[in-house]
């Protein structure tokens, strides 16, 4: 085969794994977008922003575009405590684990009350539900065999 049969060929498998690589690779998460780094919460980050709890909470507490408009500053404000509790470098794990449950509770019910009692009772379901799936992820690994 001819040297320019060769690079041919190369270039052409060499496109091949790109084009199949990089969309694998994007649908991981490791793409450059918002929310995008280095580290096991790169996907934790993207969850907790703002904009991306309030479309998911639009959906599944059906929020009206009023109620979306006055609860992002809410969420924006609480993304913004905690993200400066988790640079208090004063603070002992125990204290910054106290002070984040405060701080969730008293942002939980700031948003409550402007839902309706319907979706009231749907948001305490979601979150008693995340609570469930914190304490299953805090507890040890069965053995495995």
């Amino acid at each position: 085969m001819s040297n320019l049969k060769r690079l041919a060929v190369l270039i052409a498998a060499a496109a091949t794994l790109a084009a199949t690589a990089l969309p694998a690779a994007a649908q991981q998460g490791m793409g450059m977008g918002p929310g995008a780094g280095a580290g096991a919460r790169q996907g934790q980050v993207q969850k907790n922003i703002p904009e991306s709890r309030l479309e998911r909470m639009a959906v599944r507490l059906n929020l009206t575009a009023e109620q979306k408009e006055k609860i992002l500053p809410i969420l924006q404000e609480e993304y913004n405590e905690i993200k400066t509790m988790r640079n208090d470098t004063t603070l002992t794990r125990q204290q910054r684990q106290q002070k984040m449950q405060e701080l969730r509770d008293r942002y939980h019910n700031r948003v409550k009350e402007l839902l309706t009692p319907a979706q009231q009772q749907q948001a305490d379901a979601m979150r008693q539900q995340a609570r469930e799936r914190w304490e299953r992820r805090k507890q040890p690994a069965p053995p495995q065999q």
